[in-house]
């Protein structure tokens, strides 16, 4: 069975992808008005939320922590023709995938013995894959993933994701949903985000940016 994952964010974003003044043109409001600034934040965050959960992507730049009890990711399985006897034997994996797409970089890499005693795996030995959706930890030639012997979370990975620090880095078809469904959200208000994000049309221009596989 998949092992759920374990993530903690670590560092929130520094802002949003849309700012308050874009949310109020699209709603038409008077850029001086500001009685209803802070609702109109807390939907755009929500909405943010939403898209976030929906694609299962980062937006704006954060930093994450993942554990893993033991090391997930590709394998190699053994080719044979034909009969053979005794149970497959899977290769090590040969490259760790990481959630919350696009990857930026790679903190750290720690793993745990049984005494709780973190080992960091030095940067030089993988190639931090940023290229590829998700993005990718792969050794590099010569190396493979460093023994974890803890019996649970017994390896740590702290990672940078988002499309970058400035609104404009996030893809237009992207900021454009959360601008219908935070002003979907400010017109219906009482609809569940399910129903808003149905009726203002959002799950389908967000439908292909999300993460199928990990």
């Amino acid at each position: 069975m998949r092992e759920a994952l374990k993530l903690t964010l670590t560092a929130a974003p520094a802002n949003l992808p849309l700012s308050l003044n874009e949310l109020k043109l699209q709603l038409r409001l008077e850029d001086a008005r500001s009685d209803e600034d802070a609702l109109l934040l807390g939907l755009l965050r929500s909405a943010v939320e939403a898209c976030e959960l929906f694609t299962g992507r980062a937006l704006i730049t954060q930093s994450w922590t993942v554990f893993f009890d033991d090391w997930p990711g590709e394998h190699g399985l053994p080719l044979h023709e034909g009969y053979r006897e005794g149970a497959v034997q899977e290769d090590p994996p040969t490259a760790v995938a990481l959630p919350k797409p696009p990857l930026q970089s790679v903190t750290h890499v720690k793993t745990y013995d049984d005494n709780d005693l973190a080992t960091t795996w030095p940067a030089g030995n993988y190639f931090v894959d940023t290229a590829g959706e998700p993005g990718r930890i792969v050794p590099r030639v010569g190396q493979s993933l460093p023994t974890a012997t803890r019996a649970a979370n017994a390896i740590e990975i702290q990672f940078v994701a988002g499309y970058g620090d400035d609104p404009g880095d996030v893809p237009e078809a992207i900021r454009q949903g959360l601008l219908m469904l935070s002003a979907h959200l400010y017109e219906n208000r009482g609809d569940g985000m399910d129903k808003a994000a149905k009726e203002s049309g959002v799950a389908r221009l967000w439908r292909p940016y999300r993460v199928l596989r990990l």
